[in-house]
C-alpha cells in the first residue's frame, strides 16, 4: 500500500492511499468465504453457496465492509508511518471505487495534533494581589461556625427582616446578561453590608425589613481588586430572592470557641484569620496560575483544528444543556440557550484547546510526567474524601476510563506550578 500525507495548511492533512489489486483481489474473497460460513441459502448447504449467488444478494454490503476495512488500515499505516497525531474522526473524500482485479485510490482529510514554538514562559511578569484578611471576613467565618453549632428557626410568616436575623435566598451577581456568581439557598445576615465578600453601597439597612417572597437588588461597581481580572471595575447587580426568614438559637461565640478547642475568642479569631489567609494563598496561586498560562498561550501562534473545535464546544454545550435539565430549566430556554451560546461556545472552547495544547508542549519540553505513585496517591486522596474503600474507587475509575483524564490533569498542575514558581511578581 503506497501512502503519502499532504500539510494542507494549519491542522489539516490529506492521506492518500494506492491500494494494489491483489490486496483488494484478498478481502473481497475472505468477505465472501467469511459470508459463506455464516448463511445458508435455499438449495444449498451451509458454506457451499457459489460466489456469484451470494455477490448477487450480498455484494453491496461486502464491497462496502472491504471499502472501511482498508480505509481503516490505510488511515494506521499513515498513522504509524508518520507519527500523525490525530484529532477526531477522519473523513473519507468520496466512495473509492472497489473492483476485484483493479488498484483504488483512497483520500482522506484529518485533522493533527497542531504543531508550534513555545514563547518564553519562564520569568515572565505577572502580578500578585496580596493576601489581605479583613475584619468581615474573620467576622464571617466565626458566624458560620456558630450557627453550625446552633440551629436556625423559622420567624412567623410575615415579619419584616430585623437586624441579627438572616435570610435564605437565591443569590445571584450579574454584570449585563452575564451571571458571575449564583449560590442556590444562601445564607445572609440581615445588618452585614457584605453579600459574597462584596460591599454594599446601601449600607447596614440594605436588607432590614425584606420579607419572604422578596425580589432584591442591589446595584453595585465591582472593585478594582476584584478575583476575575475581566469584570474588574464593571457595573453589576446582586440580586436576591428570598426563600426564608431565620432567627439563630444557640451558644455565644466566646462559648463556641472553647467548644472548637480555644483559650479565649481572640485565639480563635487569630486562627481564623490563619486559616482565611491560607485559603486565599492558596485561590491567589490559582489565579496566578490562569494569567500566566493566559499569557503563553496568547503569545503562542497555535493553529487550532476547525472541525475539532467545533465538535468539542457541541460537547460542551450540551453538557451544560443537561445540566440545565437537570436544575429543572424548561425545555424553551434550553434551546435559547443552546441557540445564543453557538458562537460563545466555540470561541471558549478554543481559548480551552489552546491552553491545553500549550500545557502538552510545556510538559513535553520539560519532561513533566506523572508517576503511578502519584496518580494512586491522587486516587486514594479522592476515596477518602467520598468515603469508600481505595481498591473500589480505582476500579470504578478505571472501568470508566476516566484514570487518564486524572493523569492529565495532575501533569497540568504540574506545568501550571513551575509557571508560577518561575515567575516575576509585582505587588497588586
Amino acid at each position: 500500500m503506497n501512502i503519502t500525507v499532504e500539510n494542507i495548511g494549519g491542522c489539516k492533512r490529506v492521506i492518500k492511499a494506492e491500494v494494489p489489486a491483489d490486496i483488494i483481489k484478498t478481502k473481497l474473497s475472505e468477505g465472501f468465504r467469511d459470508l459463506n460460513k455464516q448463511v445458508q441459502l435455499p438449495g444449498f448447504r451451509k458454506g457451499k453457496t457459489p460466489k456469484e449467488v451470494l455477490e448477487k444478494r450480498f455484494g453491496h454490503d461486502i464491497y462496502n465492509d472491504v471499502r472501511q476495512t482498508l480505509a481503516d488500515e490505510a488511515l494506521k499505516a499513515a498513522i504509524d508511518k508518520h507519527a500523525l497525531q490525530l484529532l477526531g474522526q477522519p473523513e473519507l473524500i468520496g466512495s473509492p471505487e472497489i473492483k476485484e482485479g483493479q488498484s483504488t485510490l483512497f483520500t482522506l482529510e484529518i485533522e493533527v495534533r497542531p504543531e508550534f514554538e513555545l514563547p518564553e514562559y519562564k520569568g515572565l511578569e505577572v502580578e500578585r494581589p496580596a493576601a489581605n484578611v479583613h475584619d468581615h471576613e474573620v467576622n464571617a467565618f466565626l458566624r458560620d461556625a456558630q450557627v453550625r453549632h446552633g440551629k436556625l428557626n423559622d420567624v412567623a410568616a410575615g415579619a419584616a427582616a430585623k437586624k441579627g436575623q438572616i435570610l435564605k435566598a437565591d443569590v445571584h451577581i450579574n454584570v449585563g446578561d452575564e451571571t458571575i456568581f449564583h449560590r442556590h439557598g444562601g445564607l445572609v445576615e440581615v445588618g452585614v453590608p457584605y453579600i459574597a465578600g462584596l460591599k454594599l453601597p446601601q449600607g447596614e439597612a440594605a436588607l432590614a425589613g425584606a420579607k419572604v417572597g422578596d425580589h432584591k437588588e442591589f446595584p453595585l461597581t465591582l472593585p478594582a481588586d476584584f478575583s476575575q481580572d475581566a469584570f474588574r471595575n464593571k457595573e453589576a447587580k446582586i440580586t436576591l430572592d428570598i426563600g426564608s426568614l431565620l432567627e439563630f438559637e444557640g451558644p455565644s461565640l466566646e462559648a463556641v470557641a472553647k467548644e472548637e478547642g480555644f483559650e479565649s475568642l481572640d485565639a480563635w479569631k487569630n486562627e481564623a484569620k490563619d486559616s482565611i489567609r491560607r485559603d486565599k494563598e492558596a485561590e491567589i496561586d490559582q489565579l496566578v496560575e490562569d494569567r500566566l498560562l493566559t499569557l503563553v498561550s496568547e503569545k503562542s501562534k497555535v493553529d487550532l483544528p476547525e472541525k475539532f473545535s467545533k465538535a468539542k464546544a457541541v460537547d460542551l454545550l450540551q453538557q451544560q444543556a443537561y445540566r440545565m435539565y437537570q436544575h429543572g430549566a424548561p425545555e424553551p430556554e434550553v434551546k435559547a440557550f443552546l441557540e445564543a451560546s453557538k458562537e460563545a461556545g466555540l470561541e471558549k472552547t478554543k481559548v480551552q484547546l489552546r491552553n491545553a495544547f500549550v500545557v502538552d508542549a510545556i510538559a513535553r519540553k520539560e519532561r513533566l510526567v506523572v508517576t503511578e505513585e502519584e496518580l494512586n496517591r491522587q486516587v486514594a486522596e479522592l476515596a477518602g474524601q467520598i468515603g469508600q474503600p481505595l481498591d473500589q474507587v480505582y476500579q470504578t475509575f478505571s472501568q470508566r476510563g476516566m484514570l487518564p483524564g486524572i493523569r492529565e490533569e495532575l501533569r497540568t498542575r504540574k506545568v501550571l506550578k513551575l509557571l508560577r514558581q518561575k515567575a516575576k511578581y509585582k505587588t497588586a
